[in-house]
C-alpha cells in the first residue's frame, strides 16, 4: 500500500502558465472554421457555379457530403471512392443523390497541383454521370 496519491489520467495542470488558455481566434473569425466546414464551402461554391451553368436541371438531384464511404465498396469499385451517384428506384422530383466523400477527396487533393481543379473535375464526372450527359457539356469552364 502506497502513501502517494494516485495520478488521474486526465489533463495535467499547467503549473508555469506556458500552455494555451483558450482559442486563439473567436468563433466569428474565418480562421475558426473547421476543415469540414471549409470543404463544404468549396463544394458549395462549385455547386453554385454548376447550377448557374446548368439551371434547374440540377435541382433534380440531392447533394450530400459524408466524411468517409461505407466500409463495403461496390463490387465494380476498386479502391476508395471519392464520390458516388445513387439513383433513386422511383424518382419523382428528385432523381438521385450525389455523395461526395470529404476525407478521401482531401487525401487525393494532396497529390494534386490544383486542389480546386481536382474537386471541379470530380464534380464534373459525377454530375455528367447523374445527368447522362457528356462531361464537356456539363463543365462550365470549357
Amino acid at each position: 500500500m502506497s502513501i502517494l496519491p494516485k495520478r488521474s489520467n486526465g489533463r495535467r495542470r499547467d503549473r508555469h502558465g506556458r500552455g494555451m488558455r483558450g482559442p486563439l481566434v473567436g468563433p466569428e473569425s474565418p480562421a475558426f472554421r473547421s476543415r469540414a466546414q471549409k470543404f463544404d464551402d468549396v463544394l458549395a461554391v462549385e455547386l453554385a457555379a454548376f447550377h448557374e451553368h446548368l439551371g434547374p436541371r440540377l435541382d433534380r438531384f440531392d447533394v450530400a457530403v459524408l466524411d468517409v464511404p461505407a466500409a463495403d465498396p461496390a463490387p465494380w469499385e476498386d479502391g476508395v471512392p471519392l464520390a458516388r451517384f445513387l439513383p433513386f428506384e422511383r424518382p419523382s422530383k428528385i432523381y438521385g443523390r450525389l455523395v461526395f466523400y470529404r476525407m478521401p477527396l482531401e487525401m487525393a487533393m494532396l497529390a494534386e497541383d490544383d486542389p480546386r481543379g481536382f474537386i471541379h473535375e470530380v464534380m464534373v464526372g459525377q454530375i455528367a454521370t447523374a445527368m447522362e450527359m457528356d462531361p464537356r457539356d456539363v463543365d462550365y469552364l470549357r
